[in-house]
């Protein structure tokens, strides 16, 4: 079956109508641009004229493809987010009331932390499964938002991160029937391609969830900050609809890429044309690429056997969770030695750990080009016996002060090492992925004290801090 990719379509109807551009953008059509990649995608970032709609008012070409992105997503009404997936989790928080308490995992990505100041809505934690091999977050479980829900009746919503940065995929169902009477929300932001595939995780939305929120520019062919929000049937008797929509203007841009738009517009297209076969041979690279590296001394790429892990339902084929625990080196040195020997850049490193993501477009040759690299880089560095390198787990939170009254507290500097016991005036994560250790209105307790050092030592990549080496840090008295 043959599908329409309307933005696009009515994209270049305007250039091919040779227009005089009197209007935004100032490079008119790519003149002002000398590079010739600029200039190229230059052609059709245009601005809200006669045929091309308006992303805020949708009525004509931009209404006519978030309907076929509903469609094709299995969800009752879908909006595209230019702005990234933040600004679609942020617009779900907006939809609350300042003040309602929500379940969050605390492996959530710290652009919650940003729709909680925003919203002034008041988190509780669901504690993380964490694999004690790897030290890496995997899971919450149905048992602990029960738990949760029990000890907080006065909860509003869910809000879980599915699948998660290591492609582990949660029990969406189980959660749904737990909070019946509670929102579901899900960042999905790596998901997807899931509706695309039966052999794939299910979504989230086919699986109870009232709004799920896809990074489509991470798994699909989408350019940088494109997006979607989906709503679910279920969503309408419980979700502020009308708010939601108002935060999601509020929180948009006025003048959206139609660059991006038009990629979202013929990614679905294509996914619903073509997806199934890309998906398909996918899948045999990575069954047959994980048995091979698994076969190489020193290492270990994780698959099927996750899912007798506590909480995880399902595994993303396309995430490589490669251990080099049992190396001579780390997983940061491991990844410097990918890209400085062999030009192979990796998605993030920890200690114990590289995670690779692969992608529908990587060819045979791509994948063999990393295995070999794994393998000489494994005979280079296996040691004579096992050695096993160190590694933290992330601590449970202390909540001092709200994510909104951490915001707006007045802050002062100290030095990190005077600073256990006070109450952190900034985030700090380990980027990627993202997820933080410590919020603003949060205990530097002893345990993330040691964290941050470990941090630190470990040669992660920081983010948050004004002062990324950490030796000061902004507290709230």
């Amino acid at each position: 079956m043959v599908y329409s990719a309307p933005i696009y379509s009515a994209l270049i109807k305007y250039c091919e109508q040779n227009n005089l551009r009197l209007h935004m953008p100032g490079h008119i059509g790519g003149a002002g641009f000398i590079v010739k990649e600029l200039k190229a995608l230059a052609a059709i970032d245009i601005t809200e004229v006669p045929g091309l709609d308006d992303l805020h008012l949708p009525l004509e070409v931009i209404d006519q493809g978030q309907l076929l992105l509903a469609q094709a997503f299995g969800a009752k009404r879908s909006c595209f987010l230019v702005n990234g997936a933040t600004s679609g989790i942020q617009s779900l928080l907006l939809s609350l009331n300042p003040g309602d308490k929500i379940l969050v995992s605390r492996n959530a990505h710290r652009s919650l932390f940003g729709g909680m100041v925003l919203s002034g809505v008041i988190p509780v934690y669901i504690p993380c499964q964490i694999d004690g091999e790897t030290g890496v977050t995997l899971s919450v479980t149905g048992k602990s938002i029960e738990e949760l829900l029990l000890l907080n009746n006065d909860i509003k919503a869910v809000f879980v991160t599915s699948p998660t940065y290591y492609g582990t995929v949660v029990d969406i169902k189980n959660f749904s029937e737990i909070a019946i009477d509670r929102l579901l929300f899900v960042d999905e932001a790596h998901g997807a391609h899931f509706p695309f595939h039966s052999s794939y995780p299910e979504p989230a939305i086919k699986n109870g969830a009232d709004a799920a929120v896809n990074g489509l520019h991470k798994t699909l062919p989408v350019l940088n900050q494109g997006a979607c929000l989906h709503l679910a049937d279920r969503a309408d008797s419980f979700l502020n609809q009308d708010r939601l929509l108002s935060a999601c203007s509020l929180l948009t841009t006025t003048s959206p890429s139609y660059p991006i738009l038009a990629s979202i517009d013929l990614a679905r297209k294509f996914m619903q044309e073509q997806g199934e076969n890309y998906l398909e041979r996918a899948l045999h690279l990575s069954n047959e690429y994980k048995v091979k590296i698994n076969r190489v001394r020193g290492l270990r790429c994780y698959g099927e056997e996750l899912k007798c892990f506590p909480g995880v339902m399902e595994i993303d084929p396309l995430k490589l969770l490669i251990s080099v625990e049992d190396m001579d080196i780390n997983g940061f040195q491991m990844s410097y030695l990918l890209r400085y020997q062999y030009n192979i850049q990796v998605e993030m490193q920890e200690t114990n750990i590289i995670l690779a993501m692969m992608s529908m477009f990587h060819e045979r040759n791509d994948w063999d080009k990393l295995y070999h690299a794994l393998l000489q880089i494994a005979r280079d560095f296996f040691p004579s016996k096992k050695k096993k390198n160190s590694y933290k787990i992330l601590p449970d939170p202390r909540v001092r002060l709200s994510p909104r009254e951490a915001f707006f507290a007045d802050k002062r500097k100290v030095s990190f090492n005077q600073s256990c016991g006070l109450i952190s005036g900034e985030i700090i994560a380990s980027y990627p992925p993202g997820i933080p250790c410590i919020l603003p209105g949060e205990e530097i307790s002893p345990e993330v004290f040691s964290y941050i050092n470990y941090l630190k030592r470990s040669g992660a990549h920081i983010q948050g801090p004004k002062d990324p080496s950490l030796n000061y840090v902004n507290i709230i008295d």
